[in-house]
């Protein structure tokens, strides 16, 4: 694929280009996190690299790459994929020449037919303009066999917010596992980060969100978000550029129906097996 370490271009559609937000959605490495936010960042990477082992994998919107040394310790190759140039700068500035990265459009994959044994697209899919051509090209570039791994943050959730202004669409297990199902995947859920066990903090302001959720008053910006994150959550921390270090998860994603609706789970992943044709 090229050399490595250096951010090469592959597809990225002009029209889609100009839409480029980069940071503006995505959870930046050095920046201020609640610690849900960590959490949840460190279990579905720790889930998607459970898959990579001795693999071929793309993480395709990987962001500034903070799962990217995590994947990189399990599987044979990893690429490093996002459409904003600014992500993979930091990316680089990570993890230096040990990482392909590539900048590219998630809806043109740049890669050969049958020439990958995993993709991930991590709490992503919503932001999309076409979900569908990502998961229309994603069959085309998986080996027989290939493996497609996608997490979204669950519509379901009671403490879901609907009037997130970038999303394309919204998704809990079965609007999933219909999407893999229409792809040709079969879909296979799991959910993590039960909302059925908040922290004390999290029961005292977490009617205060619900409403300001009912009334659209969770602020567009990064900056606003991180002070709202500060009220609710307390103290937040760096977003580590690196999460391989970090210890797995004390429990494993739980297997829910990819049919029925779950108000548990802050976060669906979904799993789906290329079909040997």
């Amino acid at each position: 694929m090229g050399s490595r370490g250096q951010v090469r271009m592959g597809a990225v559609d002009p029209v889609d280009a100009k839409k480029l937000i980069g940071p503006a959605i995505t959870d930046v490495a050095g920046e201020p996190a609640g610690r849900v936010q960590v959490e949840r960042l460190v279990e579905r990477y720790h889930w998607a690299a459970s898959y990579c082992t001795g693999r071929v994998v793309a993480e395709v919107a990987c962001g500034t790459g903070q799962g990217l040394g995590l994947l990189r310790s399990r599987a044979k190759v990893v690429y490093g994929c996002d459409l904003s140039g600014e992500n993979l700068d930091r990316a680089q500035k990570t993890y230096g020449s040990g990482i392909d990265l590539i900048r590219t459009d998630a809806q043109r994959l740049p890669f050969a037919d049958k020439s990958l044994d995993i993709v991930i697209l991590l709490e992503t899919l919503y932001f999309l303009p076409s979900a569908e051509r990502f998961l229309a090209d994603a069959p085309r570039v998986l080996r027989p066999g290939g493996r497609l791994l996608v997490s979204c943050i669950n519509k379901d959730c009671p403490d879901f917010n609907p009037n997130h202004p970038l999303y394309f669409a919204r998704y809990g297990a079965p609007e999933l596992g219909r999407a893999f199902t229409a792809a040709g995947f079969g879909a296979e859920c799991f959910g993590i980060i039960p909302m059925n066990e908040p922290s004390f903090r999290s029961r005292v302001f977490g009617p205060v969100k619900k409403l300001a959720i009912r009334l659209n008053l969770i602020p567009d910006s990064m900056q606003a978000r991180q002070f709202l994150k500060r009220i609710v959550f307390g103290k937040l921390e760096e977003m580590p550029p690196d999460i391989s270090s970090h210890a797995p998860p004390e429990r494993d994603p739980r297997p829910i129906p990819a049919n029925a609706a779950d108000t548990v789970h802050q976060v669906i992943l979904c799993s789906g097996i290329r079909s040997h044709t």
